[in-house]
């Protein structure tokens, strides 16, 4: 007898919001930023996420690395934040790395819009144009820091 008690009443715990979830602040993790760091040091190296990677692989890197993240969970980064490793990285290499950095947002939204609507960003209309940058700002960041 007292398992039928029991049953309706653990039910009814794990559908109380918050209880299910565990312990409290849990919700927060859920909202926790996931920031994809590039860092360039003064040769050029390029690390993402503990990962060396050539400047000339860095856009397609950064599309797999965003992309999969959403088809993984999907969610994406919060962010990406490029940082120096020294104040010796010329201007030069900053560019560069900045230019693959935008060119891989750029093909991770197209790979997400032709997943999502069979057409490109430029193609779908704006009200999915308008939710896609609410839902994936990282996908339009210009600022890096």
């Amino acid at each position: 007898m007292k398992q039928v008690l029991f049953i309706p009443f653990y039910l009814f715990l794990l559908s109380t919001p918050g209880f299910a979830n565990g312990p409290a602040g849990n919700d927060q993790l859920k909202f926790a930023e996931k920031i994809l760091q590039v860092t360039v040091n003064e040769t050029g190296v390029v690390n993402v996420g503990g990962d060396t990677v050539g400047s000339d692989n860095l856009a397609r890197y950064i599309q797999e690395r965003l992309f999969k993240s959403y088809m993984g969970t999907g969610q994406m980064h919060s962010k990406i934040k490029f940082v120096k490793a020294n104040d010796n990285v010329p201007d030069m290499v900053v560019q560069v790395i900045l230019k693959e950095i935008q060119e891989g947002q750029k093909r991770a939204l197209t790979e997400l819009c032709l997943q999502k609507y069979k057409s490109r960003f430029e193609n779908i209309d704006s009200k999915k144009q308008d939710k896609l940058k609410r839902q994936f700002p990282v996908l339009f960041q210009t600022d890096y820091q």
